[in-house]
């Protein structure tokens, strides 16, 4: 069952949220070249809809996002989105020609009366109005990433699995580093590496190496404040610290800037159950006995479903507001949204759904 779509109120200014689509029939057919083109092609539209990544990874077979999505600017704001502004945005997606015909189309209305000033902004409005919106995004990233992978791979139809699916995650510290981390430690859960630094296709590795959207992510998602109140991040040394205990079982303090290698040998000694193909616990061993809980860090090292199906993750009182400003849409004797997150030591995270089995236990 597809978990059902909620989405922030965009008075609130800003929202994220954790994207995950597969490809149809989940076969591993994103190889290097794909994944560098995905990553390209994905800064591409995070600048032209206006939004941030605050974290990613590129599977062979699937791939995630972490998302902040701010509300569309108006009033004074809106002044800057000039036709010269939107012009240099659709360098990014479009072709050269397309780009400058549309320079000209938005120049010719404008030297004309009222009327034309009023057809410019129409037309303008049609790339504006794919802006400030995740599911636009999405289908955009998606659809441009499937016209390139099927024309080098001289292939026809779709290429991802139905929609995608969405969690709304709280902008806060708390909630975002440990979702960002979920993400960096998808390829270590696959057992493609020890180390999430290791992974190309990473935002963890893209930090590592000095790119600065990368860095400025992960000052975000650990709560880092800028230098003197500006722009100026805190160094990679001080973003890379702050970060790396949440990568590092049992290391809370690592020596270096990168996580420490480490295999995932003690996590599944310790914590092992039987699942069935779909990722649910055996039946036949359900309820039998109840496994330690894990350590944050151990439970980041395993498949976490509340990421990907829990609808709402953050605070207690974050999810129970959700709760009640779509409380429509749930049976009329539930009497709240927040339910604990089980199986690991989340802190104080709460799901608004509850899910049976929120740990898939030594299964990626």
């Amino acid at each position: 069952m597809a978990s059902p779509r909620f989405y922030a109120d965009t008075a609130t200014g800003s929202a994220c949220y954790h994207c995950v689509s597969r490809v149809v029939g989940r076969q591993r057919v994103l190889d290097d070249e794909a994944k560098d083109e995905f990553v390209r092609l994905m800064r591409a539209y995070e600048t032209f809809c206006q939004v941030r990544i605050l974290s990613y990874v590129v599977m062979t077979d699937h791939f995630h996002v972490l998302v902040e999505v701010k509300s569309r600017p108006v009033g004074a704001e809106a002044r800057d989105f000039t036709d010269e502004w939107l012009i240099k945005q659709l360098r990014l997606i479009y072709a050269k020609p397309y780009v400058e015909d549309l320079a000209k189309q938005l120049a010719a209305l404008r030297s004309q009366s009222r009327k034309g000033g009023r057809q410019a902004d129409e037309l303008k409005e049609k790339y504006l109005g794919r802006m400030w919106d995740v599911s636009q995004f999405m289908k955009e990233l998606k659809q441009r990433f499937s016209l390139w992978f099927n024309k080098r791979n001289g292939r026809r139809g779709t290429l991802w699995e139905e929609r995608f699916a969405s969690v709304l995650v709280e902008d806060k510290a708390q909630a975002l580093s440990v979702l960002s981390a979920y993400l960096d430690l998808n390829p270590v859960r696959a057992g493609l590496v020890n180390d999430p630094a290791d992974y190309t296709w990473c935002n963890y590795a893209e930090a590592g190496s000095g790119n600065r959207k990368a860095l400025s992510a992960l000052a975000k998602v650990t709560g880092l404040q800028t230098v003197d109140g500006g722009s100026r991040l805190p160094s990679a040394a001080k973003i890379l610290h702050a970060y790396d205990p949440l990568l590092v079982p049992d290391e809370p303090e690592p020596s270096s800037g990168q996580a420490k290698k480490r295999t995932l040998n003690q996590s599944k000694k310790a914590a092992k159950a039987p699942v069935t193909e779909g990722g649910e616990e055996s039946p036949k061993r359900r309820g039998r006995q109840t496994q330690p809980k894990l350590s944050l860090q151990e439970g980041l090292r395993h498949q976490v479903r509340y990421f990907s199906r829990g609808v709402v993750v953050g605070s207690e009182a974050f999810v129970e507001e959700y709760f009640q400003s779509h409380r429509d849409r749930f049976q009329s004797d539930r009497k709240s949204g927040a339910r604990p997150m089980k199986e690991a030591d989340f802190g104080d995270l709460k799901s608004m759904r509850a899910l049976r089995t929120g740990v898939v236990r030594g299964d990626q």
